[in-house]
């Protein structure tokens, strides 16, 4: 392996910032795993980025220098370059193992990592329980409540990176939209198959959205979701390369997802920690990532900011016997027997954190739909600050995740984000020019009136607070979100009391106001 510009980088004092991975000191050994995680001959590279050597006091120049150092020392070996990342997938030189590769890149000082490109494995290790016949875990995570703010929006794509999912089953088919597959780098309009060569990834999806409401089989947490397929592995096994993985992620933000769920090992790679930033910072998506199943600590070091690591609870809200756990999880959501969609058109109840990470995939999907306004660290926020606190951070991170407490509080789906101002007392014979705010531009805004407190839904939008409730008057929002409304009052009105609430068609709703007409 040919080395050039090595006076030059000799040069800037490379040792300084070899310690950017724990393997260039030794501390870190990879070791693979039969079934899990297993060598593959690759590895996979990240330079060190010209703003962290320029952090470290080097010059604009000298930095740029060092990055083409980095680039040309992996000449000859590279198979594939991840451009979004700035990674290279390269293949080993022969006689040479990934420790050793990992120990001569690391100290050379011009890596931030370099990690092998493991073939990873599905995460569904626990036997399936076929007599499980409900799908308990929607009254853990308060999905109904959720519900009532709203079910979801084929607006919202929420992608599937896993075995592909089953496009005829009659719980999925008319939500599914063309997808890819990552290890033939091909779109479904290429030729690439998205087919479910193993039947994981089908579970998967129905966690997300198996289309709810009507009358077949099961529901997902987000009823109503455009579920991108995203193929990774061409094995009826489901092994598949780390990169496929990542870079199937990364197409999918590219091409529109707000999340990319992925249930498979591997979640100790620096890679996935990578993906995760450059789909929320460019691309505005989420990425999530199963915990795995192993009932083992994970390594603090892969506490990664920008990716969504879950865990799995049961049905006490106990940690799953084979969640892995540690500083690592960020949230948990329900693994133990989840009845969902099955390769085949029928249902069956895997366990693992393979599934509570497309529950919890489900969720973000039914934030984005509620509020389109939200960013990804806004949802990413909503569905930590709200979780369940049910035990030690080490083992549940932020919480068992709350559909309903983080509906509620979404802003375009609950939470009384709207303002109702009635411009002053309610006069029978005259014009009322109401206003409200809070509202998202070219939305719907509606003022109804019901008999007094109670309940009145709203259907394809939300609920209200009040019984009866009966459509008043209507107006549009403005690039303010400010809607005008005006309605005449009758003068026959006199004397009446009414119970005013104001809801957009995006589930956002005001605070009652009980009015008397003068």
């Amino acid at each position: 392996m040919q080395l050039k510009f090595t006076t030059l980088v000799a040069g800037v004092a490379l040792a300084t910032v070899a310690n950017a991975q724990q393997a260039g000191n030794g501390t870190i050994q990879f070791e693979e795993v039969d079934g899990l995680r297993e060598f593959t001959g690759q590895m996979i590279v990240r330079p060190m980025q010209i703003s962290d050597l320029m952090a470290q006091g080097y010059s604009q120049n000298q930095a740029e220098l060092l990055r083409r150092a980095a680039a040309e020392r992996l000449h000859g070996l590279v198979l594939e370059e991840i451009a979004p990342n700035d990674e290279y997938v390269i293949s080993l030189p022969s006689g040479v193992d990934e420790n050793t590769m990992a120990g001569d890149l690391m100290s050379s000082g011009m890596y931030q990592y370099a990690e092998p490109n493991w073939m990873l494995y599905p995460l569904n290790t626990v036997p399936n329980d076929p007599q499980f016949n409900s799908q308990w875990w929607h009254n853990n995570i308060h999905s109904t409540g959720g519900w009532d703010y709203g079910t979801g929006s084929t607006n919202v794509i929420a992608a599937v990176c896993d075995t592909g999912i089953d496009s005829d089953h009659p719980d999925l088919e008319a939500h599914l939209i063309p997808g890819y597959n990552s290890v033939d780098n091909k779109t479904e309009a290429q030729g690439g198959s998205t087919e479910d060569i193993n039947g994981h990834g089908t579970w998967c999806g129905g966690c997300v959205g198996a289309i709810g409401n009507n009358n077949n089989q099961v529901a997902g947490v987000c009823w109503d979701v455009s579920l991108m397929p995203v193929r990774v592995s061409n094995s009826s096994g489901g092994g598949a390369y780390l990169s496929d993985l990542t870079g199937g992620a990364l197409w999918a933000g590219q091409n529109g997802a707000g999340s990319a769920s992925v249930s498979y090992s591997g979640v100790e790679s620096n890679s996935v920690g990578t993906t995760g930033t450059t789909l929320k910072n460019n691309y505005d998506c989420l990425m999530l990532w199963a915990a795995g199943n192993s009932n083992y600590s994970l390594n603090s070091a892969y506490d990664f900011p920008d990716v969504i690591i879950v865990g799995a609870t049961d049905q006490n809200n106990n940690r799953a016997s084979f969640s892995n756990y540690g500083a690592p999880i960020d949230v948990v959501a329900p693994g133990v027997s989840i009845l969902s969609t099955s390769r085949g058109g029928g249902t069956s109840s895997p366990s693992g954190t393979s599934f509570s990470t497309p529950i919890t995939s489900g969720l973000c999907a039914l934030l984005r739909s509620t509020n389109p306004g939200l960013s990804a660290q806004e949802i990413e926020d909503l569905i930590f600050d709200h979780a369940q606190d049910i035990g030690q951070n080490r083992f549940f991170g932020k919480g068992l995740i709350d559909v309903e407490a983080s509906m509620m509080n979404a802003g375009g789906g609950g939470g009384y984000a709207l303002t109702l101002d009635l411009g002053g007392p309610l006069v029978a014979g005259t014009t009322v020019n109401a206003t409200v705010s809070g509202s998202t531009w070219t939305a719907n805004v509606y003022i109804y009136n019901g008999s007094g407190p109670g309940s009145t839904t709203i259907p394809g939008i939300g609920v209200l607070e009040i019984a009866n409730g009966r459509k008043v008057a209507q107006g549009t929002a403005n690039g303010a979100g400010v809607a005008s409304i005006n309605r005449n009052l009758p003068a026959r009105l006199s004397g009446r009391t009414v119970n005013l609430q104001c809801i957009d068609d995006l589930g956002a709703t005001s605070a009652v106001h009980v009015e008397t007409i003068l």
